[in-house]
């Protein structure tokens, strides 16, 4: 009985294609080697991800090479992330997939195209109205203070008031209020 399941476990694993990424950005400019790295160690899990939540195991590599460019570029923007560059990684590529996943399943295809949104309602929300709040988001952000769009970005991933902190190495109430204060000002 053991062999059988670490054989199955093998079939498993040999059939994850082999990681690739370009080592560059869109722009040129060479991924941090550590997002590589991590990106590389992510694998096995993001394919697999990927074949569970869309079932479509050829566009896992897609996701992360595009998920390790932004998260390479956050890097260089701000090195602190490298405190917690897998737990980055992760949240990013499972943002990503939930992102793709809403794209994906707003609609199910019966009939023609014309008819498919008078016909039938739409299983997950607008895409357009999604792509609509994300450029609002950004546009939003493009005037917050610089360590507001910190405090922002990790407050997104899931950090707790008490992390952030931590590593703005301010109390809770400061932290909480500045970002506040940013927003608003913003």
């Amino acid at each position: 009985m053991g062999e059988s399941q670490g054989g199955n476990r093998e079939r498993v694993l040999e059939r994850i294609p082999e990681f690739w990424i370009r080592p560059q950005d869109k722009n040129g400019r060479p991924l941090d080697i550590r997002v590589l790295d991590a990106s590389r160690h992510l694998w096995p899990w993001a394919y697999r991800h990927v074949q569970m939540e869309l079932h479509d195991g050829t566009r896992a590599a897609e996701l992360l090479e595009e998920v390790a460019m932004e998260v390479s570029a956050r890097l260089r923007a701000e090195p602190e992330v490298e405190r917690n560059l897998n737990g980055y990684l992760i949240t990013a590529f499972h943002h990503r997939v939930r992102s793709q996943l809403l794209k994906d399943s707003r609609l199910a295809y019966e009939g023609l195209l014309y008819e498919l949104e008078e016909n039938h309602q739409p299983r997950a929300p607008d895409w357009v109205a999604a792509l609509e709040t994300k450029l609002a988001l950004n546009f939003l952000v493009s005037y917050l203070p610089h360590q507001t769009k910190h405090m922002l970005n990790y407050r997104a991933l899931g950090f707790s008031w008490k992390e952030i902190a931590q590593f703005a190495g301010i109390t809770v109430e400061q932290a909480k209020s500045r970002f506040y204060y940013g927003v608003q000002k913003a």
